[in-house]
């Protein structure tokens, strides 16, 4: 449908694309997962830390979880190009489903050890990573023109609406009950989304619109492509300047919460919660913030508050400073991490969108890995206050940096 010029010229409401049914349905169905896969998440960084007390084995598993996205992205961004996306996010649901279930069952028998929670981490990962092109190029299928921003903003406040419930409610099961529950749960989860993503039917135009290229051909072409594109590079560039020194306080918030703080199970999943609470707020009011800043300087306030926080958390240590911290760096993140998406959308054809955001995941998830494993070092060498300290500092000249090169954008995506 063709929008009227003044229709097309107002920009669309934070909540618009749930007007539309087939987004909506999934929406909700990607909602529930996420909540059972933060429920899980936190519980295994609590575990982790019942486990071992060393900082490197809680930033391994937060690295064993985005690996995969480094290293397989790109593989599944070729096969999201090529194979129907339907049935391609359907299969990848049902490997994180059984992946899922082998954690509970190792859990509920008592065979859960640190290196087989790594293990099963990194095989969750994998799912997460063959499963991200696929889905991130299905949204302008289903939601386009002045939608499209929102309805990626969506999809992250759905991501973190389930971050400050999931930890909350696995945390209380956890205490009540074992971790081997909230794996459960969580592969129960995965059934709705297969549910909606069967009822969901693509359009003629959206599938005659993929190119059924060979492997070999599609990795050529698509590697082509980015190589080309500077406005993919920009973001890319301005993206690295954030990841890398930003997630420093996620990465070492098991360890800021289990020995910095000494906060009990409930209080473990209070601080995990408050990040996707101060995201969620974010997203609500990102159209509001982007109109009256632009993406491109709200995305640059964005990384120089993050740095502002980290510091102030790494200064005052206690939990309602760090809580407080927290839930700004869960605004800061949702922001960039949204109109960066929503740049590479708007730059990728539709031929190329699955591997084009392949690439997009790749960089973002290498630049977690290299910072994860970068301040978990740091923090077993010099301490967590140290870590976070020298990741404030860093961003602060990274952000100088980010600021001369201009986030792309345009008005419209390019079908």
């Amino acid at each position: 449908m063709t929008l009227p010029p003044a229709a097309a010229a107002r920009p669309a409401s934070a909540f618009a694309p749930l007007a539309n049914r087939a987004f909506l349905g999934l929406w909700i169905a990607n909602l529930l997962s996420n909540t059972g896969g933060w429920m899980a998440s936190t519980g295994a960084a609590w575990e982790m830390t019942s486990l071992t007390s060393e900082p490197i084995f809680v930033a391994l598993l937060a690295a064993a979880g985005t690996l995969p996205m480094f290293l397989f992205s790109f593989f599944a961004g070729i096969l999201a190009d090529r194979f129907d996306r339907r049935r391609y996010i359907i299969a990848c649901q049902v490997w994180m489903m059984g992946v899922a279930a082998g954690l509970s069952a190792l859990a509920f028998l008592g065979w859960l050890d640190h290196w087989s929670l790594l293990g099963l981490s990194f095989c969750l990962g994998l799912g997460n990573a063959m499963n991200g092109p696929a889905w991130h190029a299905v949204v302008p299928e289903i939601v386009s023109g002045p939608q499209l921003r929102p309805a990626i903003a969506l999809n992250s406040a759905g991501f973190n609406l389930a971050r400050t419930v999931g930890p909350v409610v696995g945390q209380m099961l956890l205490s009540l009950v074992g971790v081997f529950l909230l794996f459960a749960i969580n592969a129960c989860t995965y059934i709705g989304v297969i549910l909606a993503v069967t009822s969901w039917r693509r359009s003629a135009e959206a599938r005659a619109a993929q190119r059924r290229e060979g492997l070999v051909e599609a990795a050529r072409t698509g590697i082509a492509f980015v190589r080309s594109s500077g406005e993919l590079k920009a973001v890319f560039a301005r993206g690295l300047c954030f990841f890398v020194p930003g997630i420093a306080m996620g990465t070492l918030l098991p360890v800021i919460g289990r020995f910095e703080l000494g906060l009990d199970e409930f209080s473990f999943g209070i601080l995990y919660a408050v990040f996707g609470a101060g995201a969620v707020a974010a997203a609500i009011l990102m159209p509001t913030l982007n109109r009256l800043l632009t993406p491109d300087r709200a995305n640059i306030w964005a990384m120089g508050l993050q740095a502002a926080v980290v510091l102030v958390a790494a200064l005052a240590m206690t939990p309602v400073v760090v809580g407080g911290c927290v839930a700004i760096s869960g605004a800061c993140w949702i922001t960039v991490i949204a109109n960066n998406g929503t740049a590479v959308q708007m730059i990728l054809p539709n031929f190329m969108r699955a591997r084009g955001m392949a690439v997009h995941q790749m960089v973002f998830f290498g630049a977690m890995v290299v910072g994860s494993l970068l301040w978990g070092k740091i923090a077993n060498l010099y301490g967590v206050q140290s870590a976070l300290i020298a990741s404030a500092l860093a961003l602060v000249p990274l952000t100088v940096f980010a600021a001369s090169i201009r986030l792309p954008g345009a008005s419209l995506p390019r079908v």
